[in-house]
């Protein structure tokens, strides 16, 4: 494992402990079935209820491996995947992985291209977020982003148009964007969306356990639960201030829902600060520097755990007003926190199955 997936595995993971944790209350009283593993950079625990411990287990096994698969595809830091090998040669052109296509087509369909783009790896890796965290210059930026904005698909086949130059803007401090274009590679990164098909993926595999009755799969900031606990009490999952670890601000909650989907994206997830400044994960593809206005948001409600991904990174980038309009004219629910410390909130439809409640005010 690299460094800079093993550093980020190791913030998921306790943002994984404290946003979820009371996805586990009362949890031992119906007798489930629980199985971790480290996957898609995160933790991932998978939680199951059924009438035959031997077959919950199976399948929760079979759950993981489905995961696994999707992982296979999409992991560009596994020079095995099929996205790092299209990586490895960005400007020929390559089929698309059937994953990857799908990610592509949801984010075409809910309306998000100018929000979330697959396409900043390189971006990505300027900032260096796995390691010390490095603040890339303007010049090195703006070539970046012209690079990553020369991704094209026709149809299956997919490829980076080369770019000759891409000069500093204007009073821009300069690291030479000649030499910079030759060093810098484009490529994709499915880390805000591979998740979500992930889960999605391993919930179809636990819904057709022979006996499965319930099921929750917690990956870092992601939560899907289906189905009936064994105690018969709802499913609730707390959401975290992001500037208090472990203070929990909002719960979701169901009663055996058809499917439940959460997924928050935040600043305190993945970060360094320099001068002052927070530089975090969530970049906006139209400049390639952090997402302002929002500490935090979650998307909840029934949709699909891809959608959800999805949402969460491409909302945070929109900001709070386009985020509540958004959910508001799609009917999904919304909890967010911006840069002051208020709170933007979006209830899930009536007849959605699913409850929200505060429980404290977040930090100022």
């Amino acid at each position: 494992m690299s460094r800079r997936r093993s550093v980020a595995l190791g913030l998921l993971a306790a943002s994984c402990a404290a946003v979820l944790t009371l996805t586990a209350c009362g949890v031992s009283a119906g007798r489930p079935v629980t199985v971790s593993r480290e996957v898609l950079g995160t933790v991932v625990t998978i939680t199951v209820y059924g009438s035959d411990d031997v077959a919950t287990r199976s399948g929760a096994e079979a759950a993981f491996a489905d995961m696994m698969r999707v992982e296979a595809q999409l992991d560009p830091y596994d020079t095995t995947s099929t996205i790092a090998t299209l990586n490895a040669a960005p400007y020929e052109w390559h089929d698309l992985p059937p994953d990857a296509a799908t990610i592509f087509d949801r984010v075409g369909k809910l309306g998000v291209t100018a929000q979330f783009s697959p396409a900043l790896l390189a971006i990505t890796n300027l900032y260096d977020f796995g390691g010390r965290g490095s603040v890339p210059a303007s010049d090195q930026l703006a070539v970046a982003v012209v690079q990553a904005q020369g991704f094209a698909r026709d149809g299956a086949r997919v490829r980076f148009a080369p770019v000759a130059f891409a000069p500093p803007p204007p009073g821009a401090e300069s690291s030479s964007a000649a030499s910079t274009n030759n060093t810098l590679r484009p490529g994709l990164d499915f880390g805000g969306a591979a998740k979500g098909l992930a889960l999605d993926r391993a919930m179809e595999r636990l819904r057709a356990t022979p006996g499965m009755t319930g099921a929750m799969i917690t990956a870092g900031s992601s939560t899907q639960v289906w189905g009936r606990k064994g105690d018969g009490e709802p499913w609730r999952i707390g959401i975290e201030d992001p500037r208090a670890t472990g203070k929990v601000v909002a719960v979701i909650g169901a009663q055996a829902p058809d499917v439940l989907n959460l997924s928050t994206s935040g600043d305190y997830q993945l970060f360094f600060d320099r001068g002052g400044v927070r530089y975090h994960h969530i970049l906006d593809p139209a400049t390639g520097r952090p997402a302002r206005g929002l500490r935090s948001l979650t998307v909840y409600g029934n949709v699909s755990g891809l959608d959800a991904d999805i949402l969460s990174t491409a909302l945070f980038v929109a900001g709070p007003d386009a985020a509540k309009e958004w959910t508001q004219r799609n009917g999904v629910g919304l909890y967010a926190i911006d840069h002051r410390g208020r709170v933007i909130a979006v209830s899930a439809p009536k007849g959605a199955n699913v409850t929200f409640e505060r429980t404290a005010s977040p930090r100022k």
